[in-house]
This record gives C-alpha cells, structure tokens and sequence, in this order.
C-alpha cells in the first residue's frame, strides 16, 4: 500500500529536472571569466555532481520506501548551493532558470512530504 501511495509523487518527481546536476553547457560558460571565477564555477558543478548522486539515490529510496524527508533534505541543499553560487554570479540566466526549476522541485517534494505526514496521522 505504501508504495502505491507515492506512485502519483513518483510520477511529480520522475519530472525532476536532471539539469541541476549536469555541467553547464558551454554556451552557459562562454562568457569570458577570471580565475577566481572559474574556480568558483568548478567548486560548483564539482558540488552538483555529488548533489546529484545523492539525489539520485533519494529518489530512489523516496519511491521504494517512501522516505521523501531525505529527498526534500537534498534538494534543499541544492537549491542552497545554487543560491550561495548565484550571489557570487547574479547576472547568469541560465542558473537562475536552473534555480526556478529547482525550488519547483523542491515544492512539490515538500507537499509530498506534508500529504504523507497528513496520511500518517489520519490513520489508525
């Protein structure tokens, strides 16, 4: 029963964007940049990636057990490593689109979370 209730979540979250995980493509990277900016760019697709393992590995946990807390957890680390990235690199308009597609993710995770917490306390 349980893994038929997040069957419908599953199916919100088999949406989630692979992009927030992926290198950035070089039409992203092709303004001219620094050193420093460089570094700070790498230091974040090199925390994207692992983001993304982990991420992966939530997802997968939140279908087959229904663990969404550990999922929502990665994603709001990730949108929170975009957002500290995003400071040093405000004008990039490709990460920010990346980011709206990340706090949706985030959203519905957390309401996936709150209709299970609402499920488990109904329940006898």
């Amino acid at each position: 029963m349980r893994g038929r209730r997040f069957l419908g979540l599953f199916a919100a979250l088999s949406t989630v964007s692979p992009v927030v995980v992926m290198a950035v493509p070089a039409s992203v990277a092709a303004a001219p940049q620094g050193t420093e900016a460089q570094e700070a760019r790498q230091t974040y697709n090199n925390k994207m990636a692992l983001i993304g393992v982990l991420r992966e590995s939530a997802r997968q946990r939140a279908v087959a057990d229904g663990d969404l807390q550990t999922l929502c957890l990665i994603l709001g680390i990730g949108l929170d490593v975009t957002d500290r990235y995003l400071s040093q690199a405000p004008g990039n308009a490709a990460l920010q689109s990346r980011r709206r597609l990340m706090v949706s993710d985030l959203e519905t995770c957390l309401k996936g979370l709150q209709t299970g917490s609402s499920a488990k306390r109904s329940s006898p």
